[in-house]
């Protein structure tokens, strides 16, 4: 069944070095908080309301509520790239020591047109120790610039919109200096460890869109808190899976076991077909002990692996 057509039904039911985004003009009281990537200014962080929609365009970028209010609207800076990290040259490991203080593995692909993306998470066990710090899963698009980034999210650890020494779900939209994002859902039966979550991002288009725009949706099946929406006049056809690190010291503040993302899908959104075949770009950090490898290439039930130094069998 179509990615589309399932995310239509949920709607009628309702990295190198981490890049720090810009905090351009930052108060001098408006405190840094953790979003996915880095660190923002408070004010430049905004939780998006169940309902809420969120228009982005080349020059700015505007969060309404379910019944179209503005609640926030900013130019956009034109800030260094969240994922500025990437090097699409080819496959490359980490050879300096960056540590887990900031550390992450990442594959991503770039497709000739838009594209609906899905995968399923296993959740992993939660660490041995908790000491603040932040283990963020996810797959996201973007466009070939990343000037932006939509993500639903699986996180271990507190970052602007919540959290804590739990497995939490969310789904965050990252455009410039600007975050936005749900409410952090804490379903402790459903993500507990070993149960599966299904994180996806489908386009709208043949419903929602309208010429020159794109209308993506995007969230975790069956949690509709971490339902988010956006309209934008950008491609996303560059896909990325990511473990990012923040705030860790040793690797007893990681997982003991691979975390694994099975059924990877990529549905072509002009001609409804998915790639027998997708070529993932890898960028590992060995150094710190953390890898990501593809374990199925395929374009419909694909499979990635993360692994960890010290891991027990």
């Amino acid at each position: 069944m179509s990615f589309r057509i399932l995310a239509v039904s949920a709607l009628i039911v309702l990295h190198g070095l981490f890049s720090v985004a810009n905090p351009v003009g930052t108060r001098a009281d408006d405190e840094l908080i953790k979003v996915p990537g880095g660190f923002l200014p408070r004010s430049n962080v905004h939780i998006v309301p169940e309902g809420g929609k969120i228009v982005h365009t080349s020059d700015s970028v505007k969060l309404f509520d379910a019944d179209g209010k503005v609640l926030h609207s900013a130019p956009l800076t034109g800030s260094k790239p969240l994922f500025s990290r990437l090097n699409k040259s080819g496959t490359s490991s980490g050879k300096a020591r960056r540590s887990l203080e900031s550390a992450a593995v990442d594959a991503f692909f770039e497709a000739a047109n838009d594209f609906d993306f899905s995968g399923n998470w296993i959740v992993p066990p939660a660490p041995q120790k908790f000491s603040g710090q932040v283990l963020q899963y996810f797959l996201a698009l973007g466009p070939p610039s990343l000037d932006a980034l939509l993500f639903p999210v699986l996180q271990y650890g507190a970052t602007a919109n919540g959290g804590g020494a739990f497995w939490s779900l969310s789904t965050w939209l990252i455009a410039g200096d600007q975050a936005y994002a749900t409410n952090i859902t804490n379903a402790a039966q459903q993500t507990s460890p070993g149960n599966t979550v299904d994180a996806f991002i489908v386009n709208e288009d043949e419903f929602l869109g309208s010429p020159g725009e794109h209308v993506w949706f995007a969230g975790f099946s069956s949690f509709q808190g971490t339902s988010l929406q956006i309209q934008t006049a950008e491609v996303f056809n560059v896909a990325i899976v990511s473990l990012e690190v923040s705030g860790a010291t040793s690797l007893s503040e990681l997982p003991n076991q691979t975390t694994n993302l099975h059924n990877v899908a990529l549905e072509d959104v002009a001609t409804s077909t998915f790639p027998s075949s997708v070529a993932w770009q890898l960028q590992n950090d060995t150094v710190d002990g953390l890898t990501i490898n593809v374990v199925s290439s395929s374009g419909v039930t694909g499979a990635l692996q993360i692994r960890y130094a010290g891991e027990l069998f």
